[in-house]
This record gives structure tokens, sequence and C-alpha cells, in this order.
């Protein structure tokens, strides 16, 4: 079961379908970009991210999705990408990548994204959550600490940019308690 689309505002996230591939491909490697290598770096090209994305969409289903955020004039700004999890007992589910076109930072959308996420995770009975970031990646890890997540330890007891909800009905609490923006 898909997800009716949500107005955020003048935008609207709903579930990404194959007709998204290429804007969602280029969308992937704008935030990529910006996020990790500057103005001039180069990531992954977008035929790279059309071929990866190709797959991605062709597997959907109500808890392996994709939300896309659009603009009214339908272009890209976000995604969030979630599905089930066999590596770990501990986590249902895994928050595979979440991306926000830089001017759309701080609006409070990166929230509603993972609000919307976890509701469709706690619908379809995934009740934990991992993920996986750069622990040099200031801004990231501040949203997810500040979203509540907490650092999964190495069995060094070293911190290697792994976040995890054990309970994503405490998440939702969480989210649900933030003051709107």
């Amino acid at each position: 079961m898909l997800s009716p689309p949500v107005a955020i505002g003048d935008l609207v996230l709903r579930d990404a379908s194959i007709a998204d591939l290429r804007p969602l491909a280029e969308l992937h490697v704008r935030t990529f970009n910006e996020t990790h290598l500057g103005p001039f770096g180069t990531g992954p090209t977008v035929a790279t991210r059309e071929w990866q994305w190709r797959d991605k969409l062709s597997e959907i289903d109500a808890t392996h999705f994709v939300l896309v955020l659009e603009t009214p004039a339908k272009q890209l700004v976000g995604f969030i990408w979630c599905h089930p999890t066999t590596d770990n007992p501990t986590w249902a589910a895994r928050l595979n990548k979440i991306y926000l076109l830089r001017e759309y930072q701080r609006w409070g959308l990166g929230t509603r994204m993972v609000a919307a996420a976890v509701d469709r995770l706690l619908q379809n009975e995934l009740t934990s959550m991992a993920l996986f970031t750069e622990t040099d990646n200031e801004p990231a890890c501040n949203f997810y600490e500040r979203l509540g997540g907490e650092r999964q330890l190495d069995e060094r007891g070293e911190f290697g940019g792994m976040y995890g909800w054990r309970d994503l009905r405490q998440l939702k609490a969480a989210i649900s308690s933030l003051p709107s923006r």
C-alpha cells in the first residue's frame, strides 16, 4: 500500500515512481555533491545514479519506499529512502538516504520527511530503524541527534557513523513534540 501525497506548505511529499527516475538521479547527484564534495566536486554521474535508482524504484512496496519532495512546478527538492533490513536483528528498517537541496534545508522539511517515513514503517510493523552517516558530517549528526538517534558504538567502543532508534514510536512522539517551523 502506497501512501497518499502529503502537502507541506507549497511542497508535496509523495511516493516516487519510475517516472521520477531521471529527476531523482539528477537530484541525488546535486545533493550528494553539495553535501559531500562542495560546489566543484564531482561524485557519481547522473547516468550512474539512474542505473542505481532504476533497480531501487522497481523494488518499491509498502516497506521499501522512496518518498520525494516536490515543488508546485514538479521540481524534486528532496528525497528519503527506507527499507527493511536483516543485517542485524536489532534493526527492522534502515533509513538508507535522506537528502534535501541546500536551499531547502533548515526549514523543518527533513524532520517532516523522517516523520512520514516513520509513520509508514510503523504502519507496516517495522518498529526500529538504523542509519549510517559520515562521522564528520556535523549537520547530519546534529540532525539525527536532535531526533533522538542514539550513536551506535562498534566492538571497539568507537562511533563509526551509525545511529539507531530502537522504538520508532518514541521517535514519532519526539517529532510530534518538536516546534513547528
